[in-house]
């Protein structure tokens, strides 16, 4: 869905930009709020952004959604862990 409004290949927004936004995610709630579980839970619902178009695109892409979330939940949460040091 995201990659319908900016024109990039879906490979740059999967692996670049995404990951990127969730470092700033990490960031941002440790700065905020400084619950390190807060920032992997908010960045596991990333990939919706580009995954969703319509309700039969996200049921036979619903793996991918856990894939991707784990992953950037992952890199959120190591981002926040190094923000707290």
């Amino acid at each position: 869905m995201l990659y319908n409004y900016i024109d990039v290949n879906p490979f740059m927004l999967v692996m670049g930009i995404m990951p990127a936004v969730s470092a700033i995610v990490g960031i941002l709630v440790m700065i905020i709020s400084k619950r390190i579980y807060l920032a992997p839970a908010i960045a596991f619902f990333l990939p919706l952004l580009f995954i969703t178009t319509n309700r039969e695109t996200f049921l036979a892409n619903i793996d991918a959604w856990f894939l991707w979330g784990a992953i950037y939940g992952l890199i959120a949460y190591f981002v926040g862990k190094l923000m707290k040091k």
